[in-house]
């Protein structure tokens, strides 16, 4: 066999090889309502913890699925924490609580951030030793989980239905966004009820409507994109843009808030695949370094950072014509356009989208120093092939000048790249 022909076939053997989708999904108004006869399938024993907010609970958010759990038989214990991001400490508390009864039912209620320690609580439960041994770079082996139902508030991040969960580690820089990942991290069943998200505050509504938007347009740039991750993501991409803006402006229109819980929820299942990996493009990869430290929410990082990401990769030819994809997607007009004038519709568009749901397109507008540029560039550049293995996924080769060149575009805002 060739030198080329060793690299063609390790080239497409780590194309589709498995996925796991969650097991069960319960979509539509009224799903919430139902929840207790589908815990009684998957629950171990009619012991049951809610994982959930205090924000939540006080707006009785929670009433709703409570009900039908008890109805069905269920004796409910309730978890409330303040609406934040999971930082290590808080979730190694509420792990602590879940381990300390025989649960036979963990039910995460809420937003991405919710729903991620209800599955680490989920999981770490079951197991011996310390969180920190189990997320990245780590990833000590997971052997078993607490059965658990995620039921999404918010339509951004896809958490109900990805293998994924965020945690918040100190590091040198700084807080730090790592994960604990695997077939065992998914939820047993996700019951998405568009409802839950009627009245979503607008400014949440525009921040998890980008993080959706994130997840499936990084996986159609993405290097490993196959013709089955591009019709779902390019689905959601479409999905995105002609009602995020709408459930952002009238915040009851339960049309656009379902379309935009099908959108969130074809993300977190395209991130769970591990020959997309569409969050190791840049724009995660650079968002999740940043988020924890600045104090920007994970949703409204990715989406001031994406159409810099686009820019970044347009040199690139693949990229150029994935960004004309997403860019048709968009609803945009490149018929009869060169290429790369085609691929910055993409980018154009994003912008005004930004723009339209009241979105930063800057980071100076998050009040990050200037100054840390540099400093960020390394660590991003570092962390980009210790936690995401980037190189493989991301279409432009990364290199230190080039991603100072990236933040410094960001920090400095559209004009800064002429579109």
């Amino acid at each position: 066999m060739t030198e080329l022909n060793k690299v063609f076939e390790s080239y497409w053997l780590s194309r589709i090889d498995k996925y796991r989708h969650t097991p069960r999904v319960n979509f539509g108004v009224g799903a919430v309502d139902k929840i207790g006869e589908l815990a009684k399938e998957i629950a171990k024993n009619t012991k049951c913890i809610i994982i959930t907010d205090k924000s939540l609970r006080k707006i009785g958010l929670i009433e709703r699925p409570k009900k039908s759990l008890e109805d069905a038989g269920f004796t409910v214990d309730i978890c409330d924490a303040e609406a934040k991001e999971p930082e290590v400490e808080a979730v190694k508390k509420i792990i602590k609580i879940v381990k300390g009864k025989d649960y036979g039912l963990v039910v995460g209620i809420g937003g991405g951030a919710v729903m991620d320690i209800a599955k680490i609580a989920a999981v770490m439960s079951e197991m011996a030793g310390e969180l920190e041994e189990y997320v990245c770079p780590n990833t000590k082996p997971l052997t078993g989980s607490k059965p658990k139902i995620l039921i999404s508030t918010t339509s951004g991040t896809g958490s109900e239905c990805s293998n994924t969960a965020v945690v918040i580690v100190p590091n040198v820089i700084g807080p730090i966004k790592t994960w604990i990942t695997g077939d065992l991290v998914l939820a047993d069943a996700a019951v998405i009820d568009p409802s839950l998200t009627v009245g979503l505050p607008p400014r949440v509504t525009a921040g998890s409507g980008m993080d959706a938007l994130s997840h499936t347009a990084e996986a159609v740039l993405s290097l490993q994109a196959n013709p089955f991750s591009d019709a779902l993501s390019l689905k959601a991409v479409e999905l995105v843009f002609q009602n995020l803006r709408t459930a952002y402006h009238q915040g009851n229109n339960l049309e656009a808030r379902w379309n935009m819980a099908l959108a969130s929820s074809i993300g977190g299942t395209i991130i769970s695949y591990p020959w997309v990996a569409g969050p190791a493009v840049l724009c995660h990869v650079a968002s999740e370094g940043i988020s924890a430290k600045y104090g920007i929410p994970h949703g409204e990082a990715c989406g001031v950072l994406l159409p810099f990401v686009y820019w970044y990769n347009l040199p690139d030819a693949y990229a150029r014509r994935k960004l004309i994809k997403i860019a048709e997607a968009m609803g945009e007009d490149v018929f009869g356009l060169e290429v790369k004038e085609a691929a910055q519709k993409a980018i154009t568009a994003t912008f005004d989208l930004l723009e339209d749901v009241d979105l930063p397109t800057n980071l100076k507008a998050y009040n990050i120093p200037e100054k840390d540029i540099p400093a960020i560039s390394e660590y991003i550049l570092n962390r980009a092939e210790e936690m995401y293995s980037m190189s493989q996924y991301n279409p432009r080769k990364a290199t230190l000048e080039n991603i100072k060149e990236f933040f410094n575009k960001a920090f400095k805002g559209r004009e800064s790249i002429g579109l």
